[in-house]
């Protein structure tokens, strides 16, 4: 568990001027008794529960665990580092600029600046003694400490390092040399230790190698060739360390101090393995397994008994992991249950290893949503796409996000993978949402979301197995502006009523899906939704916008007899009840109504008698008294073989109409807002092979009505010299392919 080689390089450089600037400051008063929890009877993945007054900081580094405190470092940042005291949470910061180190199985610690060497108690507030590093050579160096026992190695001459021992003697370091080395060893760095036993790694010609030292004749007493050592740990009764090539899966390797006997335990990890031994137990785990990808058992703090080889899970998922004092382990990382933080790893009943928490630092192991920015109302009217945010305490997750329509029952589920979503903000889960909700039945396909109050739910897996699934509901209220003619079930996307040859009348759904370019959707039957029965009495079906003043489209049927008949819309792609316009209607011959014609705000009705001549029915809006007595337009509309209403799309002040003749040419006869028309302009030739042309209102969405014919979209320009783009033919799932026979189209 070698911390040394972790220093940031700008660290190591900064350390050479700012000493002399700054004093330590040390925390004043006595320090109380450390924050040591009874062990559970059992182990579980679950610490021991603890009243911990200290603090973790935020994404700091551990560097030491002492009895009554801990070092750490910031992460990130010239910060400098700090010791935190476990009784009452007070903090000890270090000059900027000074490297500081914990000493092995102490509250000690090494605080070097511009080559000078202190070895402070933390606990006692003192320092043991001071070392200029100049005087045991122009290469020497710290190489970690023991209690309060200072290791500094130096060049020996001969390619290697040699390796001298400081103790405090009267305020004093008195040093001794340490034999038994090999000459060419390098990278001289003390582990760990056990009893008398110090753990020292080192490097020859030959690879990574590891000796015991014995601290009270400072002869090293064995060593042991390891090959791509990365951690090591030393109890009284093994020495376990881990091998990694670069690229290659982890071993654990220990050694019985008492038999000789090697056990090696293969991991398949890539990434770094911590390793730690408490008594008979070898703890590891992968480091950051919160944030990785994919679930592994080695993403946890797991304990193997070196012995029976036994597991136990102690922590969800581990950063770090130091050696602490009397046997035990020093571990920032964290479980679902306490979060994550500092925890002591120790002997419990038995001698099997308990996780206590002694410093938590507020930050969640699970999966917790922080906050979002999914506002309390949602204006459909007002764009096609919408941005919505969940904060997540990390994103490493599969998020299934619902939204439904608590009045319509309308839902939309999608899958967001927020990693792959977005590669800037790495807190957020974010969704465009287009403003729809999955067809019924087919919920892969998309309509518009009907207006109304929601619900949002989402459901946020961990990609690597860490902690439950978090779920989380809220609220919004969507609105619309003013509802188009056409829009029967108020998705904000207008729609199309058919009969078809069973007397069955449907409503056909339209969406622009943000997945169809410019294609404009018009779904197949088994997307239809039935608005009744037995319509085939009709001879005449026409959608009027909002006749009866109920604020939606509606729609009159004339009957055979004559007699028309209104039935207003609810919204909801349902009809009220037929109530009876009035009889007479079988004179003419074209009906056709939706558009405003005299400019007050409602609809009226056009209708051109079987003798051509045109006639103005004036909406009320009034359902029982639906229109104003007649009025005549003109004569000459009977070489109109269709005449359509499609709202002001010309651009003039109120409703237009177009009609084509029976040469197939279609003209637009501007809307003047008193009930009449300007001289018709001729739009084109070419129509005549087209059955019925609907003025479906604004099928884009850019404020303007536009013109469908049998899967067909022509959008209005709002030019009266041009009043129509190019044709665009709409999604191959329009009901022209239905094997069912529709002989009206509305």
């Amino acid at each position: 568990m070698d911390h040394r080689v972790r220093i940031p390089v700008s660290r190591r450089r900064l350390r050479l001027g700012a000493a002399a600037l700054v004093a330590l400051a040390v925390t004043a008063g006595t320090p109380g008794p450390p924050a040591v929890a009874a062990p559970p009877t059992s182990v579980t993945a679950t610490a021991a529960t603890t009243t911990a007054t200290a603090v973790y900081p935020r994404q700091a580094d551990l560097w030491s665990l002492g009895t009554t405190g801990f070092l750490t470092w910031p992460a990130e940042g010239f910060e400098p580092a700090r010791w935190t005291r476990l009784s009452d949470g007070a903090v000890t910061t270090f000059p900027v600029g000074h490297t500081v180190f914990g000493s092995r199985d102490s509250d000690i610690v090494i605080d070097e600046a511009d080559r000078t060497v202190a070895l402070r108690d933390m606990a006692a507030g003192t320092e043991l003694f001071r070392l200029d590093l100049t005087q045991s050579g122009p290469d020497s160096r710290v190489a970690g400490a023991v209690r309060s026992t200072l290791f500094v190695s130096a060049s020996n001459g001969l390619g290697g390092e040699s390796l001298r021992l400081y103790t405090p003697v009267n305020g004093l370091p008195s040093s001794r040399s340490v034999s038994g080395l090999p000459t060419d060893a390098t990278g001289l760095w003390v582990r760990g230790v056990a009893g008398d036993s110090a753990l020292v790694s080192y490097r020859t010609g030959s690879g990574s190698h590891w000796a015991l030292l014995d601290l009270k004749t400072a002869a090293v007493t064995s060593r042991q060739a390891a090959p791509n050592l990365q951690d090591a740990s030393v109890s009284s009764t093994y020495v376990a360390w881990t091998e990694q090539s670069s690229g290659g899966s982890a071993t654990v390797v220990a050694l019985n101090r008492a038999t000789g006997k090697v056990q090696r335990i293969p991991l398949a990890a890539q990434d770094r393995v911590v390793l730690g031994l408490v008594g008979n137990w070898v703890t590891y785990g992968q480091i950051d397994g919160l944030r990785a990808y994919e679930p592994s058992p080695l993403l946890a703090l797991t304990a193997r008994d070196l012995n029976t080889g036994t597991t136990r899970k102690l922590l969800d998922h581990v950063v770090s992991d130091i050696d602490g004092p009397g046997g035990t382990n020093g571990v920032h990382g964290g479980t679902s249950a306490q979060g994550q933080g500092l925890y002591r790893i120790a002997p419990g009943t038995g001698g099997v290893p308990v996780a206590t928490l002694l410093a938590p630092s507020g930050e969640p192991t699970k999966v917790e949503l922080l906050g979002h920015s999914v506002p309390a109302t949602i204006d459909l009217s007002r764009g096609r796409s919408f941005d919505l945010k969940w904060r997540l305490s990390r994103i490493n997750v599969e998020m299934t996000l619902t939204l439904r329509n608590t009045r319509t029952g309308d839902t939309k589920v999608e899958t967001i993978h927020p990693l792959s979503e977005q590669a800037t903000d790495f807190t957020y889960a974010p969704y465009l949402w287009q403003g729809d909700v999955g067809w019924p039945g087919e919920p892969d396909r998309s309509t518009g979301a009907p207006a109304g109050p929601y619900t949002w739910r989402i459901d946020a897996k961990p990609l690597n197995g860490i902690g439950p699934t978090l779920t989380k509901t809220g609220s919004f209220t969507a609105v619309r502006g003013k509802q188009q003619p056409h829009d029967f079930d108020n998705d904000g996307a207008p729609d199309l009523l058919m009969r078809d040859t069973t007397g069955r009348l449907l409503l056909a759904d339209t969406f622009r899906s943000r997945d169809s370019g410019s294609g404009y959707e018009v779904f197949q039957e088994h997307h239809f939704k039935v608005v009744g029965h037995g319509f085939g009495i009709y001879d005449k079906i026409e959608a009027t916008g909002d006749l009866g003043g109920s604020g939606v489209g509606d729609f009159v049927a004339r009957d055979r007899s004559g007699v028309l008949w209104l039935y207003k819309g609810r919204g909801d792609h349902t009809f009220s009840t037929r109530i009876r316009v009035g009889g007479g209607w079988g004179t003419y011959h074209r009906l056709t109504g939706g558009s405003d014609l005299t400019g007050d705000g409602r609809a009226d009705l056009v209708a051109a008698d079987k003798a051509g001549v045109l006639w103005l029915h004036r909406g009320t809006g009034r359902d029982t008294a639906p229109f104003a007595a007649r009025v005549r337009i003109g004569g000459g509309w009977g070489v109109y073989d269709q005449l359509t209403a499609v709202g002001n799309f010309a651009g003039g002040p109120a409703g237009d109409l177009v009609a084509r003749d029976r040469a197939g040419v279609l003209w637009l006869y501007l809307g003047k807002g008193d009930g009449t028309f300007a001289p018709r302009t001729r739009i084109g030739g070419g129509w005549g092979g087209y059955g019925r042309l609907v003025g479906i209102g604004d099928a884009d969405r850019d404020g303007r009505p536009d013109l469908y014919t049998e899967g067909s979209l022509y959008r209005a320009t709002g030019d009266w010299a041009a009043p129509l783009r190019p044709r665009e033919e709409t999604s191959p799932y329009h009901f022209w392919t239905s094997p069912v026979t529709y002989n009206h189209v509305i």
